[in-house]
């Protein structure tokens, strides 16, 4: 309980902190030439370090927050009920080793284990595919993520700014980080990657895994943003504000 309460202490302390250094400049530090949002990014603007970090820090909240809700809420259920939870977010910001160790162990257990066993296992059993059963998860992983968009984001009205459309946005990100843990499966086991992984600081192998799905990552953050999720964040956080005279 002690661990636990320190970690919520923790992501408290981080998200507060992000939120009251991205929120003065709406969550994008670095100026980019498109809206957060936009799925038209040209290949250079993806690759830009600016789009790179911009992403990075959004990526670095959300995992904050994720892993603060859910202890959060541990917390609660073992007070009342007496019950042992586990943790769901196992700090994939900082010590993923490659694309499977980031979706499959440290990004939100709780719904691996349920893609795990309601998609990937079916899909392995009846196709025989390894290969075929990822690919079919992280699919169905867009698809569940689009629907979850569209009902936190979806407005009454009809102005476009408010009005949140089906898109294929979550889509083509899990469906690219499906291709990354495909590649790990096929060639993971090569020379290069394998002494890669004996030998490289953990810092840069985690470095190298968050740097493979950047340049995509504002498809699964930038309607978090347009649509006002961290400004709410922002009203139930300590935030330090900086103000000039």
């Amino acid at each position: 309980f002690r661990k636990r309460l320190t970690t919520l202490g923790r992501d408290f302390a981080i998200v507060s902190l992000i939120i009251s250094f991205l929120k003065p400049y709406e969550y994008e530090f670095f100026e980019i030439h498109r809206a957060v949002d936009y799925i038209d990014h040209t290949l250079q603007e993806m690759f830009s370090w600016e789009h790179l970090l911009n992403n990075l820090f959004v990526a670095f909240l959300i995992s904050a927050c994720l892993s603060q809700f859910s202890i959060g809420v541990s917390l609660v259920y073992n007070i009342f009920y007496g019950v042992q939870t586990y943790e769901i977010v196992l700090n994939p910001m900082l010590k993923s080793k490659s694309p499977s160790d980031f979706w499959g162990r440290r990004w939100n257990v709780l719904v691996h284990n349920g893609l795990k066993n309601g998609v990937y296992k079916p899909t392995r059993k009846h196709t025989s595919s390894k290969l075929l059963a990822v690919v079919a998860t992280f699919v169905v992983s867009g698809i569940i993520h689009e629907y979850v968009d569209y009902v936190m984001f979806h407005g009454h009205g009809s102005d476009e700014d408010v009005v949140h459309n089906f898109t294929c946005k979550k889509m083509i990100f899990f469906g690219w980080n499906g291709i990354l843990v495909g590649l790990e499966y096929l060639i993971g086991h090569w020379t290069i990657f394998q002494w890669m992984s004996r030998t490289l600081p953990p810092i840069v192998l985690t470095a190298l895994v968050l740097c493979s799905a950047l340049p995509l990552a504002h498809l699964f953050t930038g309607d978090w943003i347009k649509h006002g999720y961290f400004d709410a964040m922002y009203l139930a956080e300590p935030i330090v504000v900086c103000r000039r005279e």
